[in-house]
């Protein structure tokens, strides 16, 4: 029987990562325009900000990033788990490499009672895309005295971000979107057969709701139905809310037959980044962000990769500086991206100034 050694000279920072050398600050941040929203959740919220080796702010880029659906960002700013680097540890070694310009990030956690407010206003979650853009990055700037800023993230985190950057392109000046929902008629009704069932095997939404609620779900992903239909009634309470009644939202699809409900799911078209940006008033916006970046993984469980594609198109035609890439990835394939994707919105965003003052 031969012998052989373990190759610790292979050994990198995903066995024992090093402490993170830039500052991570967790602020307990209390929200006005969240007050009264309809599913009473909680207003004050941990609010995780990460600040460069130097502990210059001033004058930094500020990234935002947005999480996924059922993510919030404290998540991202944990020690990664094994052969995993969290996001704020990539960060943090890009910047201490040289790989990436320093820079101020921020996570806000945006969860609501079902999982995901996909970073909108609305009359049945709540004011949450007020929250990112009145609340939490003018709070951010103010306090910490950071630069141009970019909105960045993976799949709802990442919608989030294409959203945003073609909203306020005052407050954003550039975009990094990671597998982000688009494309809509590819990446949700997959789920809608599933969701079907489920609330109809329950005995309908508000039996389904109420057994989730209480009893942890076992394994969230494409592949669970429980799953599948939690999180399509998350977005519908972002994309179709009944405006007449706070705290309600129509399902695109109708309960009794299964069949599409097409004046509901154009409320959910309405909403898609494709067809957003093909608004004037969208294209405008695009041409006037430094960058939009955006990708998926050709084996993405959702076909966000092709939506990607047609955004990226689309963008182009409206003129808008658009770097698009594909790599061979599923939908949670996301943390080797930020390395490519960070370094390309500080370097739109452009360097710190060198006279900046220490924020210290």
């Amino acid at each position: 029987m031969s012998s052989w050694r373990v190759p610790i000279e292979a050994r990198g920072d995903a066995q024992f990562p090093g402490r993170v050398r830039g500052t991570i600050e967790v602020h307990r941040f209390e929200s006005h325009v969240l007050k009264g929203n309809p599913w009473d959740d909680p207003t004050e919220r941990d609010l995780p900000v990460y600040t460069p080796p130097s502990g210059r702010t001033d004058g930094a880029p500020l990234l935002v990033l947005l999480s996924g659906y059922a993510g919030a960002g404290y998540l991202h700013f944990q020690r990664g788990r094994y052969l995993e680097s969290s996001i704020v540890e990539r960060l943090d070694r890009l910047v201490r490499t040289g790989a990436a310009h320093e820079a101020v990030m921020v996570g806000p956690d945006c969860l609501t009672t079902l999982g995901g407010s996909q970073y909108l206003n609305s009359s049945a979650t709540g004011r949450y895309e007020d929250y990112v853009v009145s609340e939490v990055v003018p709070w951010i700037r103010k306090r910490y005295g950071t630069g141009p800023t970019a909105v960045l993230g993976t799949s709802s985190g990442g919608y989030g971000a294409l959203v945003l950057g073609l909203r306020y392109p005052d407050l954003f000046g550039a975009l990094g979107s990671n597998a982000g929902d688009a494309l809509f008629e590819y990446c949700y009704p997959p789920d809608f057969p599933a969701t079907f069932r489920e609330l109809r095997k329950e005995g309908g939404p508000e039996a389904f709701l109420r057994r989730v609620l209480q009893r942890p779900i076992s394994g969230m992903g494409a592949s669970n139905p429980t799953s599948q239909a939690l999180s399509i009634m998350a977005y519908a309470s972002a994309y179709s809310p009944i405006e007449s009644e706070p705290g309600r939202f129509d399902l695109p699809i109708d309960l009794e037959t299964g069949a599409l409900r097409p004046e509901i799911w154009a409320k959910w078209l309405a909403c898609d980044p494709v067809r957003m940006i093909e608004d004037p008033r969208h294209g405008d916006a695009a041409r006037r962000l430094r960058l939009l970046y955006v990708d998926g993984g050709t084996r993405d469980e959702f076909g966000l990769d092709i939506g990607a594609r047609v955004f990226a198109a689309a963008a182009r035609r409206q003129g808008a500086r658009i770097d698009f890439e594909e790599f061979d990835g599923i939908h949670t394939d996301r943390g080797p991206r930020y390395d490519v994707m960070i370094p390309k919105l500080l370097d739109a965003l452009g360097e710190p100034r060198a006279d900046a003052p220490s924020s210290l």
